[in-house]
């Protein structure tokens, strides 16, 4: 099966070179493992934190998911909460505007929230003083004493991680041993796409192209999106079964594009990859019938998983 597939994935890298585009934001798969060093891999870490320490915007435009929280459709968020009800001391990866607190504020005592943007983390703690907020200094490093928390949990965060394996592996530092880790992300190669990987050569998906009348461009970015980045997908998480690869695309499209939800992604997320590769340090909680089918319905990855003592 991997062979007929490489066969095809190199005919669409020739498909792909038709019309030369800019030397970084451009139709060709870029995806590197995140494993390995990488001069490209580092000049993306480089971008991607000084963009989320000084995008003003940022925080705002992604503050659709403030009600998420106390919305009976989202189930991940609400089994989160349940989580943290029980446990005594709560970190959030990623905590942006700390929305989580803006419904929970009698938890204030026992969260501890990481992000990037100072600015934003200054605001959190006048709104929560009974809270603790700390910035990334090097991103990917949390600056947190190991075995601290009872819950350490992200929700949208780890598909914009550059090194998710090192991301995982500081969860698990802050982790206390029987402590739980929840991860809420998108389910990119299962689904078999990837939102910041251009399609196309330009902005836009097929049906809007086609309205503008990009028809030549409207036709290549409904291949893209249905036919070329699928099989990428489906190869990469096939070649993941077997070994994790943390695939990172190196040129997303926030660095050209207007801003939309995920064009920052990088991680090209995967369900099993992260089991695989935790696997010796946590046993996994296997999921109900309801977050089975909100992760179905969703298309995202709801994990959860516990410290072993």
């Amino acid at each position: 099966m991997a062979n007929g597939l490489k066969v095809s994935l190199n005919d669409l890298h020739a498909i792909s070179s038709i019309t030369p585009m800019k030397p970084k934001i451009s139709r060709k798969i870029n995806w590197i493992s995140s494993l390995k060093e990488n001069s490209l891999l580092i000049q993306l870490e480089e971008s991607l934190s000084a963009f989320y320490t000084n995008d003003r915007n940022y925080f705002s435009n992604i503050d659709f998911t403030v009600d998420n929280w106390i919305q009976e459709t989202e189930k991940g968020y609400l089994h989160i909460i349940e989580q943290a009800r029980s446990s005594k001391a709560i970190c959030e990866v990623g905590c942006g505007n700390a929305n989580f607190l803006k419904h929970y504020p009698e938890w204030a005592e026992k969260y501890t929230g990481l992000d990037f943007s100072e600015i934003i983390l200054r605001k959190n703690s006048e709104k929560y003083p009974a809270a603790t907020f700390l910035s990334f200094k090097q991103a990917n490093q949390f600056p947190v004493p190991e075995k601290q928390f009872d819950l350490v949990f992200s929700v949208f965060v780890l598909e914009h991680v550059t090194r998710p394996a090192t991301f995982l592996d500081e969860c698990k530092r802050i982790l206390k041993p029987g402590g739980v880790l929840v991860i809420l992300c998108p389910d990119f190669l299962g689904r078999g796409r990837m939102t910041s990987q251009r399609s196309g050569f330009s902005q836009g998906n097929s049906s809007t192209k086609f309205r503008q009348r990009k028809y030549f461009d409207a036709v290549v970015t409904l291949f893209d999106n249905r036919i070329k980045i699928p099989l990428f997908c489906k190869y990469y998480r096939y070649k993941a079964m077997k070994k994790p690869l943390f695939l990172v695309n190196v040129y997303p499209t926030v660095f050209e594009d207007n801003f939309e939800p995920d064009v920052d992604a990088v991680y090209l997320t995967s369900k099993n990859e992260i089991i695989q590769y935790l696997g010796i340090g946590f046993q996994e909680k296997k999921n109900d019938k309801l977050i089975c089918d909100y992760e179905l319905k969703k298309k995202i990855i709801y994990l959860q998983l516990i410290k072993n003592t």
